[in-house]
């Protein structure tokens, strides 16, 4: 059994709530008070202006709020044993899946970031809400929902790499 825990050097996800804190500065601040002042040949309107401070608003709370609600996971842990993969740090329902559910397993490179991909013979989405949408997105964008990044454990890619498929060699079906 192996048990990888939460990474806990939290400066770039510190560095990126100032971030949306400055976004959220200044589109709910500079662009909603002064909203003329901000128009050119890309918002030429000052609705048009209002409207995009309002989108970017409702997009940086959504991001704050994925973000927090990672850092403050309870059981946050990836463990895989011979039962199957426990994903902690799924936004999903579905965390736990175990190798006779498992259709392939693959190493995914998307915008220069790898994860390992979980396919499922039988996929399918049980989700509801904001959860439904990330299901559907990942799926669309990586061919499955079911994805791992080394970026949130305390570990390399190469060792979750190593690790995921050497168990998934023993249990496959």
């Amino acid at each position: 059994m192996i048990i990888i825990n939460k990474n806990k050097n939290y400066f770039k996800t510190i560095l990126v709530i100032v971030l949306i804190l400055c976004a959220l500065y200044f589109l709910g601040f500079k662009f909603l008070q002064y909203p003329s002042e901000h128009t050119y040949f890309l918002l030429p309107t000052k609705n048009s202006v209002i409207i995009f401070s309002i989108f970017g608003i409702l997009g940086c709370l959504l991001a704050m709020y994925l973000i927090l609600k990672t850092i403050f996971r309870r059981n946050a842990l990836l463990k895989i044993d011979n039962s199957g993969i426990l994903n902690g740090f799924a936004f999903y329902n579905k965390k736990f899946i175990k190798w006779e559910e498992v259709a392939k397993i693959e190493s995914i490179t998307y915008n220069d970031n790898k994860y390992i991909g979980i396919f499922l013979k039988d996929p399918q989405n049980t989700e509801k809400g904001i959860n439904y949408f990330l299901y559907k997105m990942n799926e669309s964008s990586m061919g499955t929902a079911h994805i791992i990044s080394s970026a949130d454990l305390d570990c390399s890619f190469e060792d979750l790499k190593k690790n995921i498929f050497e168990y998934w060699e023993k249990y496959k079906y």
